[in-house]
């Protein structure tokens, strides 16, 4: 008996697939995907355009700037995180966006 790559229960030998997950078992075995950039990237630019707007002309209120400033921080700094070591697309990155 040998165990499942997918599942990790006990298989025949000679399957071909799992007769409990339907993983196959022949061939090497998938890496883990590194996943895209479509999320931190975006969470950067995203507290890029708030930073910027900071120095717009429009006379808002002391809430106003604390509430855009906190913004900024958090999407900067969960976009980092997530662009340097979460795997990306997941977790702080969404948090970031």
């Amino acid at each position: 008996m040998v165990f499942c790559r997918g599942c990790g229960k006990s298989i025949h030998e000679t399957a071909v697939s799992c007769p409990h997950c339907g993983a196959l078992q022949q061939g090497p075995a998938s890496a883990p995907s590194e996943g895209t950039l479509w999320l931190p990237v975006p969470a950067l630019l995203l507290g890029l355009v708030a930073f910027l707007a900071l120095f717009d002309e429009t006379d808002w209120d002391t809430d106003t700037y604390v509430g855009v400033f906190m913004f900024i921080v958090v999407a900067l700094i969960l976009g980092g995180v997530a662009l340097a070591t979460q795997k990306r697309g997941t977790g702080m990155a969404i948090a970031g966006v």
